[in-house]
């Protein structure tokens, strides 16, 4: 077995990224001697130039490709998104190792929250776009103008500049975040400590990919070999995970389409869940043209699924037609909320917290989708992310500095999850309509709904239901795989329901 040479940037991100394939390598081969060689790149050696001002395209990875074509180095390690779209021959992309999170986080300044007009550092395009229309939005306070400042620099250098700036917040990939905080290597613990140091007088916010998708491949590791080296490749290839491959592959050409680049105003995300694929592509194409794309591929056919659909047998029609409870507030919860510190606490929807509730600063608050978001950031509360409709599994297990129990507020019958649950609200039963013994089709926004259906009409169990694709879905496919389909949400059921009259 030969030796190898693995060829990364300088920055510390670049430096455990490199260590983390050669571990992975080390895991598999431990006879293999690994050297690592860091160089700075066209693009370090020019940090106050912004990139769409830059010479050429691959800034950070065509000099480092040079090495590898004339045997410099065996393997060369890149932040996937850094890479050109188009690839040149004598090199491939051999695959990568499990992908991080693809999300972006923004950092403010606490006292910056007060202002009506914030500045933004940022290195993106879509970013800019996107961000733009979401952050208003999302922040518990009233902005009048966010503008965003061209930054460059290594992750730590950009937290600096933040800090060291009128500026008031900073936008960067969460997978840099987590891989600098919980890589496990002691040699990286003093650029560990620094970033945290950072961090912590910041407040942060991890951005929801429906709103904000990523850079195509970000969060993902490109390992690259020389197209003729066969006995580096099978070796890499060895440690690859094919599920990341094919998400990347996928956002790569997407972006394609619209004309590739890091120049773009387009951010690309393939989710890959239990259930199947979910594909955001939202920004704004060269054209000006605004696009906004999310849909669910289904693991699973559903051409015989909504098969014989009439304008009478699907049930709701409307949002409002599944209305089968009343929400009555627990007040004496409110009081142990207050009590609680340095937890996570996960919002199932918005009137599962009222506004008058005072949450410490230590916690974090993470919603079940955006729309909880909205309306919380509204009451005057700072949320920390969410789930995006898609479950309470797309939540963070770890705050940036470690593991920490999470609490969910819901209501007081709520089946059991995967956090203790404190009933802010009860539901109380309304009359069902009588409609839905004659319906085939079924969308459920709750499984509480299902379940008071079901009561009153049994027969329903042999019915066609579809709903979301986070807990409702894992409870209803337990009793009925046979006859439960997922979908991205109401608005995407409703498509599929009324493209089959």
């Amino acid at each position: 077995m030969k030796n190898l040479t693995i060829l990364s940037r300088k920055s510390p991100l670049a430096r455990i990224q490199a260590k983390l394939v050669a571990n992975e390598i080390y895991k598999l081969f431990p006879e293999i001697k690994i050297e690592h060689i860091f160089k700075s790149t066209l693009g370090d050696l020019n940090p106050d130039t912004p990139l769409d001002e830059m010479p050429e395209i691959g800034v950070f990875t065509n000099d480092i490709r040079e090495d590898l074509v004339t045997n410099k180095a065996d393997i060369a390690v890149h932040s996937w998104k850094d890479l050109p779209i188009d690839f040149e021959e004598g090199t491939e992309i051999i695959g990568t190792l499990p992908r991080a999170d693809m999300r972006d986080m923004v950092f403010f300044k606490k006292l910056s929250l007060k202002k009506k007009n914030l500045s933004i550092l940022s290195s993106s395009p879509r970013r800019e776009k996107n961000l733009s229309e979401f952050l208003p939005k999302a922040l518990p306070v009233d902005i009048d103008q966010i503008l965003f400042k061209e930054v460059r620099g290594n992750i730590h250098t950009r937290f600096k500049k933040l800090l060291d700036s009128k500026e008031d917040g900073l936008v960067v990939a969460k997978a840099a975040i987590d891989r600098i905080l919980h890589n496990g290597m002691q040699e990286f613990d003093a650029d560990k400590e620094e970033l945290m140091e950072m961090v912590k007088k910041l407040t942060w916010m991890i951005m929801p990919i429906s709103q904000n998708p990523c850079a195509a491949a970000q969060g993902a590791l490109a390992i690259e070999c020389r197209s003729n080296d066969n006995p580096t490749k099978e070796i890499v290839l060895s440690i690859c995970s094919p599920y990341s491959i094919a998400s990347i592959e996928e956002e790569r050409n997407i972006l394609q389409s619209y004309g590739g680049g890091c120049h773009q105003k387009i951010g690309s995300s393939v989710e890959v869940l239990k259930t199947g694929l979910v594909k955001t592509t939202k920004g704004e194409t060269e054209e000006g043209e605004n696009i906004s794309k999310r849909f669910f591929v289904a693991n699973v056919e559903n051409n015989s699924f909504f098969s014989e659909v009439s304008n009478e047998n699907y049930f709701p029609a409307n949002r409002n037609e599944q209305s089968f409870f009343k929400r009555l507030a627990i007040k004496e919860s409110e009081k142990d909320l207050e009590k609680i510190i340095n937890k996570g606490i996960y919002v199932s929807r918005s009137n599962a917290l009222e506004s008058h509730v005072e949450i410490d600063d230590s916690n974090i608050i993470w919603t079940s989708g955006v729309d909880t978001w909205i309306s919380l950031a509204n009451k005057g509360f700072w949320i920390n992310g969410t789930s995006d409709s898609l479950g309470e599994n797309n939540s963070p297990g770890e705050d940036l500095f470690g593991s920490i129990d999470w609490l969910k507020l819901s209501h007081l019958d709520a089946e059991n999850s995967n956090n203790n649950i404190i009933a802010t609200y009860k539901l109380e039963p309304l009359e069902i309509d009588k409609r839905i013994q004659s319906c085939e089709y079924f969308y459920w926004m709750s499984a509480s709904s299902f379940k008071l259906a079901v009561e009153y009409f049994p027969e329903i169990l042999t019915k066609k239901h579809s709903c979301g694709l986070g807990n409702t879905y894992d409870f209803i496919n337990g009793m009925i795989p046979e006859n439960t389909f997922p979908c991205l949400n109401y608005d995407s059921w409703l498509e599929q329901i009324k493209a089959k009259h």
